[in-house]
């Protein structure tokens, strides 16, 4: 199974697994969209062959937990052309904690850990509990959702110790 593959020769370090998960899970299962749904489970993902992000998520989620180490799924967005403008859409990624630092990022589905292009929206134990957007509606007719999200850069203020720079 995936799982024993990855775990068979686990580097001792706890940060050094999670970055061989990661490439185990790019080599493994391939960014393509339109193979699996919402609802696809991680092992669902790997018998297709692919997936995307939010499956990713999944499988990197399942193996660490699987592995004792605790980890979450992170929706978002994820800056991607230009600098600043409109960003169509969302991301998922997983986190996994390691001692000493914290959360850290995992993101399979672009082989990386997240930068400052992230943007994070909800957090939860997979996508059902960390999806960006959820609700109960009643009565009839039909509705839609439109999501415009806009990026920029923050303004740097020279009075604030984190973004002033050294004189």
């Amino acid at each position: 199974s995936f799982v024993r593959d990855v775990t068979r020769h686990r580097p001792a370090q706890r940060l050094d697994f999670l970055h061989a998960l990661l490439r185990a899970i790019v080599d493994k299962l391939p960014y393509q969209a339109g193979v699996t749904a919402v609802g696809t489970t991680a092992a669902e993902a790997l018998a297709l062959g692919a997936g995307v992000c939010q499956d990713h998520a999944h499988l990197f989620i399942t193996v660490a937990r699987a592995n004792g180490i605790p980890a979450r799924y992170v929706s978002g967005y994820l800056l991607s052309g230009s600098i600043s403008g409109p960003q169509d859409v969302g991301h998922a990624w997983a986190e996994a904690y390691v001692p000493g630092l914290g959360w850290v990022g995992f993101d399979a589905s672009n082989g990386i850990c997240p930068t400052a292009s992230y943007v994070r929206v909800a957090v939860g134990i997979d996508y059902t509990d960390g999806c960006p957007v959820r609700g109960v509606r009643g009565g009839g007719g039909g509705e839609t959702l439109a999501v415009n999200v806009s990026v920029a850069p923050l303004a740097r203020r020279p009075h604030d110790p984190y973004t002033a720079t050294q004189q």
